[in-house]
């Protein structure tokens, strides 16, 4: 990537001085997960600025209040995966979450980064339109609210001006009667871009008939939105299979009447109406869950961001930055250039070249690195924001240059095959067995689900995994069993 001046704020005011200033030659910088991928193509026209807004602590967290949810940008999506406060009131958007990428992409991309880089096959789109969220675009010039749906003009385009910043997403909660689905279509079971996608709602009156509908399906139409004329057709409609297969179609339909028929409708007509079919299917026949109880103030989930140490509360742009940082539990102050990367920093710079360099788009793993415990894509990591951070590599599994017993359990179960993938592989699996000691095989493979193994050797790597994992304690005894004498 070619070279870029870069500066991290610490508050939204300073974020929007940058912006009034800067205006399109400036790109905010979050998770950098997109970002950063843009960058690297060939045609890509780089920004004057980049502005790193990971810091700015007004704009994470998870809350809930009068009635609403109230998500800040700077939510990852494995915040929204595993958020008790979204799983309760808006469980679409909780998988929804969880169908992106893989562990080390959820664990850096955010939720505003998703809606403002405007994707036809973004996740989080479909169920925010289907909640009804609105969001809060912010300015030196003031702040306007308005409905995720008016906010997208066509893919990769919104209505926020240059000198705008996404500052809240908000939506009312789910009525108690109410049953929500998000299903995704991908190539893949993980790392895969949604081929279509549909979010649906459905409310339940006291008669078993349906009172609402929500459909809302993604990578279909060229910006989202909700599809009245299948919903329309199942209110007051009690719930059946046949039903639902006709707003399918009607779904298709009116996917054809705005797109046209293209090379690719002939498989989308067909697969959008069963996969409509499906979610209306899984929210008429799933389980109401019990009203929600309104949250008090200390369950609500704030994110907790502050600068590193020593900063400056304005910062100052540059192309170089010095970052103290801890690699392998050795504290660090390096001087590196604002448009490298942490793969390159620990691979040129620190002479770790256990991180592997593969595809550089966050898509194979090899170059999986554990940021403050959690598994991170390193060729997705602007160097400057590993600034008061821990960073672990394969070579700090072993300190004592000992083998760590996942290294000799991938040997004793000729896990290693060529080589390549193993380093972040031991490390999606370290991180893993630290926050789950006894995982299922399903959650190993979830774990391991961001690393691409080459050799397609799998089970090996599943089965040390599951070895090395630390034996569950024993039952205990009932007081009626007899012991052995």
């Amino acid at each position: 990537m070619k070279s870029v001046a870069y500066v991290s704020v610490a508050t939204i005011a300073e974020a929007c001085d940058l912006l009034a200033v800067h205006g399109v030659d400036a790109s905010l910088l979050a998770g950098g997960t997109d970002l950063l991928i843009e960058f690297r193509r060939p045609a890509a026209k780089l920004p004057k600025l980049i502005v790193d807004i990971s810091r700015v602590s007004e704009l994470g967290g998870i809350v809930e209040r009068d009635g609403h949810l109230v998500i800040r940008p700077l939510a990852t999506h494995t915040q929204l995966q595993h958020s008790d406060l979204v799983r309760r009131f808006a469980p679409l958007l909780a998988s929804a979450a969880a169908a992106i990428g893989a562990p080390q992409i959820r664990n850096r991309g955010t939720i505003g980064g998703n809606i403002m880089n405007a994707a036809a096959c973004a996740d989080t789109v479909p169920p925010l339109v289907a909640l009804g969220a609105t969001i809060t675009l912010q300015s030196n010039a003031g702040s306007r609210e308005l409905s995720l749906g008016e906010l997208f003009l066509k893919p990769y385009q919104t209505k926020a001006n240059p000198d705008e910043l996404l500052t809240t997403i908000r939506f009312p909660h789910l009525p108690a009667t109410a049953r929500s689905a998000f299903i995704k279509l991908g190539r893949r079971n993980a790392l895969s871009i949604a081929r279509l996608s549909v979010a649906v709602i459905l409310q339940i009156g006291d008669d078993g008939s349906i009172a609402g509908a929500r459909i809302v399906p993604g990578a279909a139409f060229p910006t989202w939105r909700r599809v009245t004329a299948a919903e329309q057709m199942l209110v007051g409609e009690k719930p059946a299979a046949g039903l639902f297969a006709a707003a399918g179609r009607k779904v298709s339909e009116e996917m054809i009447k705005e797109t046209g028929r293209r090379w690719s409708t002939e498989y989308k007509e067909p697969v959008l109406a069963v996969l409509v079919r499906r979610a209306l299917e899984q929210c008429a026949f799933a389980p109401v869950s019990p009203p929600a109880a309104s949250l008090s103030p200390a369950t609500t989930e704030e994110r907790k961001s502050v600068p590193p140490k020593g900063r400056k509360r304005k910062g100052r742009a540059s192309r170089e930055c010095t970052v103290a940082v801890t690699v392998n539990g050795r504290a660090r102050t390096l001087t590196v250039a604002a448009h490298r990367t942490l793969l390159e920093v620990l691979r040129d710079d620190l002479g770790l070249t256990g991180t592997k360099c593969g595809c550089e788009i966050g898509e194979c793993g090899a170059c999986t690195v554990l940021l403050d415990g959690q598994p991170v894509n390193s060729c997705l990591v602007p160097a400057p924001q590993i600034a008061g951070r821990e960073v672990t590599t394969v070579e700090g599994l072993m300190p004592d240059g000992r083998l760590h017993p996942l290294q000799e359990s991938f040997m004793d179960h000729d896990a290693v095959h060529c080589g390549f993938c193993t380093p972040g592989m031991l490390l999606s699996a370290q991180a893993l067995l630290d926050r789950n000691p006894h995982p299922t095989e399903t959650e190993i493979r979830t774990a391991i689900s961001g690393n691409l193994c080459r050799c397609t050797g799998y089970q090996q790597i599943v089965d040390a995994i599951r070895q090395a994992a630390p034996r569950p304690p024993p039952e205990p005894r009932s007081a009626a069993e007899p012991t052995a004498t």
